[in-house]
């Protein structure tokens, strides 16, 4: 183990929480200690050749450069004397960072971050020969979201090459004075268009299931890994002008309300919110839940979905595309003033792409409808092991690789009967493969 000690040159700032930061501090609080380290995540950098041979000192030292640009990576959330969170930017401190040849990212992030006391990054260092082939980035998930940890591994790569980086970025401070400021009228919008929305739902996705006992564990999980919904999702995106993200999202709103017997549902996709170009470098937990919701009609059938083949996939995107500006338009909100509003409204079904930006809007040739039935024959269905504790009655991760594409469903037991993850994962690649 090393150390890679840093000191910037910022003063230290103690303040609230930004906006996202907030938002994930509350789930991984009803979460609670152990079960938060699930929100750990990681990010694996391969050293470049171009950066010669480092040794461990050397790359503890450029890890230590892009803390010190990065002042969520220097940052410690604590509970006031009133019981609300605030932050407290660090000036000086070491990063961990452990040495072996044998270490895996999942080793690196196993261990839960106290936000209070721990540093909001620790990395792995992989060697072979007494050079560092590989840093592992583990993070806690209040000082990075997933494309926050995309900018540490591309600032590590320049500081490796370069040994500089550029100066810092929008500091943590500035982002909380912008949203107490030129910003809160926009979160205002945000938080009166979820009331709309929720009225307009009216009343919960999934009741308590009738299952006599709870499942365990009480989460249950369920893995796809379809080469084929893969595919199809690329060849609609380009049809329809969207990502993939939302061809996706749309499929698994339909989906949640076929199994939930609704004529209409709700999921809450998770925004990253960089819309803005101060923020294309910001290194925070800036991403938070939109409000993505189907209504009934429109071609729907009550409490099925909709109808399956491509002119009911077509109905489908007419309202699934709006619905989608409307999510991530009204997704940079306070969250302590959404749930003062909402007074504790039901959680709803969140969906998270995960996958990086360029693995979302496809390029290349398009799929032909052939190719893509074809693959339907290479669907892996593969359980998973479940969980005690999580903030949320049903989930969806979408992960993979190029023509790997996986999605993962969570699921409460006391409200989602097990059995349901896989007639939900069937029936989106079904409905997705069939709009095709």
């Amino acid at each position: 183990m090393i150390r890679a000690g840093f000191r910037a040159d910022d003063p230290e700032w103690t303040g609230p929480l930004a906006w996202g930061q907030r938002s994930i501090w509350e789930a991984m609080r009803l979460v609670g200690a152990p079960g938060d380290r699930y929100f750990n995540f990681t990010r694996t950098v391969a050293v470049p050749r171009a950066a010669g041979s480092p040794g461990p000192e050397t790359v503890a030292r450029a890890l230590a450069m892009v803390v010190e640009r990065h002042d969520s990576l220097r940052t410690r959330v604590r509970i006031g004397p009133d019981g609300e969170p605030y932050q407290v930017v660090g000036v000086s401190g070491g990063i961990a960072a452990e040495v072996g040849a044998d270490l895996v990212a999942d080793a690196v992030a196993e261990d839960r971050f106290d936000p209070a006391e721990d540093w909001p990054v620790r990395a792995g260092l992989v060697i072979r020969d007494g050079v560092v082939e590989q840093v592992i980035l583990a993070f806690c998930h209040t000082a990075a979201d997933g494309y926050a940890g995309d900018i540490v591994a591309r600032d590590l790569r320049v500081a490796l090459l370069r040994r500089a980086l550029p100066g810092p970025s929008e500091r943590l401070r500035d982002l909380v004075s912008r949203q107490e400021g030129a910003d809160a009228a926009r979160g205002e919008r945000s938080v009166a268009f979820w009331e709309r929305r929720m009225a307009e739902l009216g009343g919960p996705v999934f009741e308590p299931s009738r299952e006599a006992v709870a499942a365990t564990p009480r989460y249950q999980r369920l893995t796809m890994v379809s080469p084929a919904l893969d595919r199809a999702s690329r060849a609609l995106s380009v049809r329809y002008g969207v990502s993939t993200s939302t061809v996706l999202l749309a499929a698994a709103c339909v989906e949640v309300a076929r199994i939930a017997g609704r004529p209409g549902a709700a999921m809450t996709p998770l925004v990253n919110n960089r819309f803005g170009r101060q923020d294309r470098d910001l290194v925070t937990s800036l991403g938070q839940l939109g409000l993505f919701v189907l209504p009934p009609g429109d071609g729907r059938d009550e409490g099925a979905g909709v109808s399956r083949g491509r002119e009911g996939f077509h109905e489908l995107m007419g309202s699934a595309r709006a619905a989608a500006l409307r999510a991530y338009r009204h997704a940079y909100y306070d969250p302590a003033e959404l749930n003062r509003r909402l007074g504790g409204a039901d959680p709803l079904c969140c969906f998270n792409d995960q996958r990086p930006v360029e693995a979302v809007t496809p390029v290349g040739e398009v799929p032909d409808e052939g190719e893509i039935r074809s693959a339907l024959a290479l669907t892996e269905i593969v359980p998973q092991s479940g969980l005690e504790e999580l903030n949320c009655r049903f989930c969806v991760h979408v992960t993979g690789e190029p023509d790997r594409l996986r999605v993962l469903v969570t699921a409460d037991s006391l409200h989602v009967a097990p059995r349901d993850l896989e007639t939900f994962l069937r029936g989106m690649e079904a409905l997705v493969v069939g709009g095709v």
